[in-house]
Formats: C-alpha cells, structure tokens, sequence
C-alpha cells in the first residue's frame, strides 16, 4: 500500500493527495482524476466514488491534489478500506495509484 490515512467516521474532511514519479512531482494540469474506495479489492463496485469535479486541482501543476470527503462519505461501517487514484493525462494515458489504506474510526461522540 502506498500510505495510510485515517477518518472518524462521519467527519467531513479533505483528502489531499500527492502524485510522483521517480521523486518528483507528476504535473496533473488537464488530468482528469478519479478515486474509487472499495471495502476490499475483491468487491465489484465501489462504496464511494468521487468523479473529476469533485477535486481541487488548483495546484494539480505542483502534483498536489485535494477531494472533499462529506461526514455521509465518511458515515459508513468503521474498518479498513482500499482505495486507487485513477489519473487520465490529456493525451489519453491512464496511470494508477498504488493503494491507499483509508481506515475509518468510531467516533467517540
């Protein structure tokens, strides 16, 4: 897995994510980006997708990127969660994500 990012279930809160190859920075202007949580890779449909409109890309130049999780993203079964960065450059290559560890925590509220 490529990292590991925690929630507490039914927050509201930004994931921001950085793109590199070989160290450096993946310039992203006119990507489009798309990421797909599944509860385990074996699972055939996502249980959240978030679609290119969703991200902040105002500094997609620099390979930072950012998407909006809502506390109804976020308000699921507490455990461990798989999730991939789908990145598709304007000349049509389609790059992924190694996986992301999303762990969601029961609140203590």
């Amino acid at each position: 897995m490529a990292g590991k990012v925690s929630f507490k279930r039914g927050e509201a809160k930004h994931l921001a994510l950085q793109v590199k190859a070989d160290g450096s920075a993946v310039d992203l202007s006119g990507a489009a980006l798309f990421l797909g949580v599944k509860k385990s890779k074996a699972d055939s449909d996502f249980s959240l997708f978030k679609a290119d409109s969703d991200f902040d890309k105002s500094r997609a130049s620099e390979g930072i990127v950012s998407v909006f999780l809502s506390s109804a993203d976020l308000d699921r079964e507490t455990g461990l969660y798989v999730a991939e960065l789908k990145i598709q450059f304007p000349d049509g290559t389609i790059d992924k994500s190694l996986d992301l560890a999303l762990v969601i925590e029961a609140a203590v509220t």
